[in-house]
Order: C-alpha cells, then sequence, then structure tokens
C-alpha cells in the first residue's frame, strides 16, 4: 500500500485528472459505489491519511493550480483506493476491482484481490 502512494503521488497533473474523471464517470453510471469503500480505524485512517497527504505535500501547489480541486482529489482517490488496498480481504473481486481500476487502467500495478485470504497489511 505504501508503494501505491508514493507511485500514485508521482502520476502527472494530466493522469490524476483523467482518474479524477474517470471516478466521477464510473460513479455516475453506478460502477463505482463509494459506500464498499473499506472503512478504516480512526487511528488507521490517520496514518494513511498523513502518508497521502505527507506524498502530495510538495507538489500541492502544482496540482492546485491546474484544475479546481486537483489536489484535493488526487489526495481522495489515492487514499480510497489505498483503503481498498490495505483491506482487499474484506472486498470481493469485483468490488477490488471497480475501486482500483482507474489506477490500473495507467498502468499502476496492484496486489491482486485479497477476497478470503486475511491479508490486509499497511
Amino acid at each position: 500500500m505504501a508503494a501505491f502512494v508514493a507511485t500514485a503521488s508521482q502520476l502527472s497533473e494530466r493522469t490524476l485528472d483523467a482518474i479524477r474523471q474517470a471516478v466521477a464517470a464510473a460513479a455516475a453510471s453506478g460502477a463505482y459505489d463509494h459506500s464498499v469503500v473499506p472503512k478504516l480505524s480512526a487511528a488507521e485512517f490517520s496514518a494513511l491519511n498523513k502518508q497521502v497527504r505527507d506524498a502530495f505535500a510538495p507538489r500541492g501547489e502544482e496540482l492546485s493550480a491546474g484544475r479546481p480541486g486537483g489536489l484535493r482529489s488526487a489526495i481522495a482517490r489515492t487514499t480510497q483506493t489505498a483503503q481498498a488496498i490495505w483491506q482487499r480481504d474484506r472486498l470481493t473481486t469485483d468490488q477490488y476491482a471497480s475501486l482500483t481500476e482507474t489506477f490500473t487502467a495507467h498502468g499502476i500495478s496492484l496486489p491482486p484481490s485479497g477476497f478470503g485470504s486475511g491479508v490486509s497489511s499497511f
């Protein structure tokens, strides 16, 4: 999951915007369901949130200067996908794919679904 966050934070502004648009379109069509994003404990979410924000911090000005909400969207999309990766054992294969495919479509390698495997690590 940490490797994903590091990789996602280095994606181009154009790619991050394409991911933003793909998630919006998928959510509008029902293919992306925000309600299946695995919930983390407060401590887990805090640690993840810090990791993602710290990874994007050096690019804050760049991503804020592009489309309005670009930095916020990049952080949100990365955080939600990281939650899916971290808690992939709680998702069906289809749920995991729907929550991660906007990144995998851009060549980001992610661990396979862990459905039923008990795999859940930071």
